[in-house]
C-alpha cells in the first residue's frame, strides 16, 4: 500500500516554525516522521523542538548540532546546557547516524551531512564528490545539513535530494521539509515520489523569541535573527555554509 513518509531536519530551537510544519503534516493526513537530525542549536527554543521530535519522529538521525551541544564541544553553548537539561542533553549523543531502509523497491540512504560527510556538501556539488554516497549500492540518498532543498539524478548513481531546514532555511524564507511518497517496506519495483513543501510561519514570533534568548545569553542571537530574515546564512554574508 502506498504511503507518505514527512523527512524534517534542521529544526534547530525555532518552536514557530516546528509547529507550523507538524500543522502541516497532520493536515495532510500524514502520520509517519522521520528526523535527520540538528533538532538543537542555533535558535531559543531547543527543549521545545527536541521534546515534539521525541514525541512525533519513529528515529532521530544525529546532526553535528546535536553532537557538539550532547557532548559539550563548546563552552560558549552553556545555554543549550541548560535549556535542555541532562535527560536531553544525554539523548542527543545516542541518536544513529544514518538508516537506510527500502521504499518501491528503491534502497535508500539518509543522514544528517556532517558527520558522514566531512563538510556541508550542496546538492549541486561536483559529482565526484557526492558519488561514494551510494555505496555499495544504493539508489536513493537523502541528506540535510546545508538547510537548502534540491533534488538531482546524479548521472548513473541514483537520485539526490536535500530535505532544506524546518527551522533555519536558506533560499526560501519558509520552513522546509520532504514528503517519500510509496510503497514501504518493499523491494518490488512501485511508483515512488519524493515531494518538496515550503511552509509559511510565524517568523515575527520566532524573531521575537530569539531577541529574547538573547538578553537570556543564546549565543549569536543577532546572526540567527538576521538569518530568519534573509533566508542567507549570516556568517559569511550569505555565502557560508551552516
Amino acid at each position: 500500500m502506498m504511503t507518505e513518509i514527512a523527512l524534517v531536519a534542521d529544526l534547530h530551537g525555532n518552536w514557530p516554525a516546528t509547529e507550523a510544519v507538524d500543522r502541516d503534516i497532520r493536515a495532510r493526513g500524514i502520520r509517519r516522521i522521520w528526523c535527520l537530525g540538528d533538532v538543537v542549536g542555533k535558535g531559543p527554543s531547543s527543549d521545545r523542538t527536541f521534546d515534539w521530535a521525541a514525541e512525533s519522529c519513529e528515529f532521530i538521525l544525529q546532526g553535528n548540532w546535536d553532537e557538539g551541544i550532547g557532548r559539550k564541544q563548546f563552552p560558549h553553548d552553556q545555554f543549550y546546557y541548560d535549556q535542555l537539561g541532562e535527560k536531553r542533553m544525554e539523548a542527543l549523543t545516542q541518536w544513529p547516524y544514518e538508516h537506510e531502509c527500502f521504499i518501491s523497491g528503491r534502497k535508500i540512504r539518509l543522514f544528517h551531512g556532517r558527520s558522514i560527510m566531512p563538510a556541508p556538501y550542496y546538492i549541486h556539488e561536483p559529482t565526484e564528490l557526492l558519488a561514494p554516497y551510494f555505496l555499495p549500492d544504493y539508489q536513493v540518498v537523502g541528506y540535510a545539513d546545508v538547510h537548502r532543498q534540491g533534488l538531482r539524478l546524479l548521472g548513473s548513481s541514483g537520485i539526490l535530494f536535500n530535505t532544506g531546514s524546518v527551522g533555519n532555511g536558506f533560499g526560501v524564507a519558509m520552513a522546509q521539509y520532504a514528503i517519500l511518497r510509496g510503497v514501504p517496506d518493499s523491494r518490488e519495483p512501485a511508483p515512488f515520489d519524493i515531494v518538496m513543501v515550503t511552509v509559511p510561519y510565524d517568523r515575527e514570533q520566532a524573531i521575537r523569541d530569539t531577541l529574547e534568548a538573547g538578553k537570556q545569553g543564546m549565543p549569536n542571537a543577532d546572526l540567527f535573527e538576521r538569518e530568519i530574515r534573509t533566508a542567507l546564512y549570516a556568517r559569511a554574508n550569505g555565502r557560508g555554509k551552516p
